[in-house]
């Protein structure tokens, strides 16, 4: 079974064919033989009863048992014109009158249909002869001419010329059926070799899509129609790779630049410093330097962690029952003195409960907070508000500024983009907020969404699926966390 898989499409396929065609013809043919079986039979049988009706015509003609005897060339005849046909004529006392065959062998008991009546198929019976060949036979009455004694016919119609006949045919049909799956089997290689010339041609495209080549596509057009869905969904799938692909280059260009910038800091003022000697203080300035950039490394490390355990872990979250009001009254509690520096308010508008990780929602709602801090202008006012609707619950933070640009919209979520190239050396962000916030709301399988003008309100809102009518939703103590 191994091999058969491991045979090419083609060779199963000429296979497959060459045992349909050998079941059908077998079919027919043995349909045929029987059916040809049948009427042979049938026609011997009308033969035999016919002869019966003939020799009891003859004997209508014949004046005396003795006449049989002294003139029998009436029923040579009969018998002469069919091999395999023996007549016997027996007087009333059992005394053989005419025969024209001596080496039959003894004569199975029959039924004798009256000389008044007509014998049928019913009355036809089997006779075993001493050639050990069988033959169909039946017997019956006949009268003479003007007198009172009846003779016992016997016909029998031995079945060698149809077994013969039917023999040739048998052979006929094993040839049939021998070369009509030896041309299916060859005539199907050949339609399939050429029908599966479409999938070689497909083969030798995909061959050509590499790396390298992550753009080229298969040509649905040229394919037959039977492949142009399983094509279209394998095109739909490198397209998927493609933009993966180019996100992963993409995300490996800006780690490698975001992680240059302070490992260069570092290096520079580190070195400037081992120039000469320096006094106490400038080795506290600059200790305190480096510091802030091993921070900030160290934010994108814990950061780019969180991501990847988001992207590829299973963990079960510990999702409890919040009230919506409560959670952003304590962040903005925390962004309080922050809003004050910048001369930014934080404004609470918010109702409703929600299901979520307390510790993953403060941190999105913290990165929004955060962000919309960093572009609000002074005397501005932060909108936090939650908003209970059919599908679940929108947690949306909201600050007026010069709002984002539409092509920036579909790549916030991107990491390591900012809207802002001049900030992108800026200690204050690592570009993976956004992201973050996207992994968050798919873990909970919610959604982000954006809306924002130029000079406009910037609203970023967080959508939570309804929470289910259960009770405590806290996890087991030991249930698996994503270290936050």
């Amino acid at each position: 079974m191994k091999r058969f898989r491991s045979t090419s499409l083609t060779a199963r396929l000429g296979l497959l064919f060459a045992l349909i065609a050998t079941l059908t013809f077998a079919g027919v043919g043995t349909y045929l033989y029987q059916s040809l079986a049948s009427q042979l039979e049938s026609h011997d049988d009308i033969e035999l009863l016919g002869n019966i009706g003939l020799i009891r015509h003859f004997l209508l003609e014949t004046s005396s048992v003795q006449d049989i005897q002294d003139d029998p060339h009436r029923f040579v005849d009969v018998a002469a014109g069919r091999a395999g046909l023996i007549i016997i004529l027996k007087s009333a006392d059992g005394k053989i009158l005419f025969q024209n065959h001596t080496d039959h062998g003894a004569l199975s008991t029959l039924p004798v249909t009256p000389a008044n009546a007509v014998p049928d198929k019913a009355s036809l019976g089997r006779w075993t002869l001493n050639s050990k060949l069988s033959a169909r036979t039946v017997s019956a009455w006949g009268a003479l001419h003007n007198t009172q004694e009846q003779v016992q016919i016997i016909v029998a119609l031995t079945d060698s010329d149809r077994m013969a006949l039917l023999g040739a045919y048998r052979n006929e049909v094993f040839a049939a059926v021998f070369f009509g799956a030896l041309l299916a089997a060859l005539f199907g290689y050949i339609i399939v070799r050429q029908g599966l010339r479409a999938l070689h041609a497909i083969a030798k495209q995909a061959q050509s899509i590499t790396a390298q080549h992550l753009d080229r596509r298969l040509d649905v057009t040229a394919a037959p129609r039977e492949l142009q869905t399983l094509l279209l969904a394998f095109n739909d799938m490198l397209n998927r790779l493609h933009r993966s692909f180019q996100r992963l280059s993409q995300f490996s260009a800006d780690l490698a630049h975001d992680l240059r910038t302070p490992i260069n800091n570092l290096m520079v003022q580190t070195q400037v410093a081992l120039s000469k000697p320096r006094s106490i203080e400038d080795y506290q300035t600059l200790l305190a330097s480096n510091q802030e950039e091993y921070e900030r490394l160290a934010r994108m490390v814990e950061n780019m962690l969180f991501l990847a355990r988001a992207d590829h872990a299973k963990f079960v979250l510990n999702k409890q029952r919040l009230d919506a009001s409560h959670e952003l009254q304590r962040i903005a509690d925390y962004f309080e003195g922050v809003a004050e520096d910048a001369q930014v308010r934080l404004a609470i508008d918010a109702g409703g409960t929600l299901e979520a990780d307390p510790i993953l929602f403060r941190r999105a709602v913290n990165n929004l907070v955060a962000n919309a801090l960093r572009y609000t202008p002074e005397g501005g006012v932060i909108q936090l508000a939650a908003q209970t609707f059919q599908e679940g619950i929108a947690i949306s933070v909201a600050n007026p500024g010069i709002g984002i640009k539409p092509e920036h919209i579909p790549l916030l979520f991107d990491r390591f983009y900012r809207v802002d190239d001049a900030r992108s050396g800026s200690t204050s962000s690592t570009g993976l907020g956004l992201a973050i916030v996207q992994s968050i709301m798919m873990l909970h399988g919610g959604r982000v969404e954006v809306e924002s003008a130029p000079d406009a309100m910037t609203t970023f809102r967080l959508v939570f699926p309804l929470v289910r009518n259960h009770g405590d939703l806290r996890q087991p103590d030991n249930a698996h966390k994503i270290n936050h």
